[in-house]
C-alpha cells in the first residue's frame, strides 16, 4: 500500500510540475499578427499595437500620436523593429537616427493573454535594453 501512495504522490507532483512550468515559448505565430496593447513605461498610458507581419502601428491612447514601425522578422520569436522608420512626417535628427537603427527584439514568453519581450538598441556607443510585457486585445473573433 505504501508503495502505492509513493507513486500516486510522484505522479501528482509530476503533473503539478509540468503545469505550472509550461511555457508556449516557442508559439510566437500568433505575435507575428494582431493586436495587441502596452503601457508606456514613463508616462504609464495605454498604447495600442497593430502588427501586420512587417510593419506595426503603435498608438497612445492619451494623445493619438502614432508610431509606423518596419518589422523584419529573423525566425520564430526574433525581429528587427526599425521605430517609427514608416512615418508619414519629416523625422527630427534624433526620431531620424532611430527610425535607422534596428531595434532586437526577442519574444522569450507567450502566454495565452501576454507575451513577454525584450528588447536591445544601439544608438552610438550607447546600448539601450529592456523588457516589456505586451498583452493580446480580446476581441469577439477571438
Amino acid at each position: 500500500m505504501r508503495k502505492h501512495n509513493f507513486y500516486f504522490i510522484i505522479a501528482v507532483l509530476s503533473f503539478f510540475i509540468t503545469s505550472f512550468s509550461y511555457r508556449k515559448s516557442n508559439d510566437c505565430a500568433e505575435i507575428k499578427n494582431g493586436k495587441f496593447y502596452y503601457f508606456s513605461k514613463i508616462s504609464r498610458d495605454k498604447v495600442n499595437v497593430e502588427r501586420f507581419d512587417s510593419m506595426q502601428l503603435e498608438t497612445n491612447t492619451k494623445n493619438g500620436h502614432v508610431l509606423r514601425s518596419k518589422i523584419i522578422w529573423i525566425d520564430e520569436c526574433n525581429y528587427d523593429m526599425y521605430i517609427n522608420a514608416l512615418s508619414n512626417s519629416k523625422l527630427e535628427k534624433m526620431d531620424s537616427l532611430i527610425s535607422v537603427t534596428p531595434t532586437s527584439v526577442e519574444i522569450i514568453s507567450v502566454d495565452s493573454t501576454w507575451y513577454i519581450c525584450h528588447w536591445k538598441m544601439k544608438i552610438s556607443s550607447k546600448e539601450i535594453e529592456g523588457s516589456d510585457t505586451i498583452y493580446f486585445k480580446i476581441d469577439n473573433n477571438r
